[in-house]
């Protein structure tokens, strides 16, 4: 929906400030991106189910990140050094 859209292009903006140094964003950035079931608690504080691979649907492959893997990976792009 238009109004999903313009959230998320809000949000990109106060992440990018965020990267500019304004540290006291994280904590809107942090509110705004669990209303969207960012990690697996926010997706089941929100009941988020995922419907099953339909018959003949290929499963994922052993190569795809888990949910865990894509979480850490964007901890350590958000990690401030």
């Amino acid at each position: 929906m238009e109004t999903d859209w313009e959230e998320l292009a809000v949000t990109v903006l106060l992440v990018d400030e965020l990267y500019k140094g304004d540290t006291k964003l994280a904590g809107e950035i942090r509110q705004r991106v669990a209303k969207w079931g960012a990690t697996n608690e926010d997706r089941a504080r929100l009941r988020m189910k995922f419907e099953k691979p339909e018959d003949g649907a290929s499963e994922p492959s052993e190569k795809e990140l888990t949910d865990f893997d894509m979480d850490q990976e964007l901890f350590n792009k958000l990690r401030v050094v």
